[in-house]
């Protein structure tokens, strides 16, 4: 029985190295890892939000300590990474994220926003943003001006 299980195992592992070593090709080192970060929600999101889809959070260690008290701002360095995936193939297509930098934007906190969304061979395409191409996000963060710009409902109480 025990060596049944241990085959199984083995198997699934197997099938799944493939997704799991293609799953940070072509990130910025500042995201590459963030599977190894602390994640902010237990189950994953299905909540209406402008991201849509299947959605778990991460945060890094800068951003830890105001994840957890809730006491603002961010510290520079912080990023927040939303990853999306597909609920039919259980796929990861793409990972919205914001990072604190000391003077890229006062007026939206200092975030920078990047996207980057899942290509054909598995890698990820895209990157941080200006300030011009950011504008988008940063009107929707706006909203959340009283938590540093960034959304926290999705935080396991």
């Amino acid at each position: 029985m025990k060596r049944g299980l241990f085959v199984v195992g083995l198997l699934i592992a197997l099938i799944a190295l493939p997704v799991i070593a293609t799953a940070q090709v072509n990130l910025p080192e500042e995201i590459a890892g963030y599977l190894s970060w602390s994640r902010a929600n237990s189950q994953k999101s299905f909540a209406q939000s402008a991201h849509p889809t299947a959605k778990d959070i991460y945060y890094n260690d800068a951003a830890s300590d105001t994840m957890m008290s809730k006491t603002f701002p961010f510290a520079e360095g912080s990023v927040i990474l939303k990853e999306r995936t597909d609920p039919d193939t259980l796929t990861v297509t793409t990972l919205y994220t914001m990072r604190k930098e000391a003077g890229f934007s006062p007026d939206g906190g200092d975030w920078q926003y990047g996207v980057f969304e899942r290509a054909e061979d598995g890698s990820f395409d895209g990157g941080w943003m200006s300030v011009e191409n950011a504008a988008m996000c940063m009107g929707c963060h706006s909203g959340a001006a009283e938590t540093d710009y960034a959304f926290l409902s999705y935080l396991d109480q």
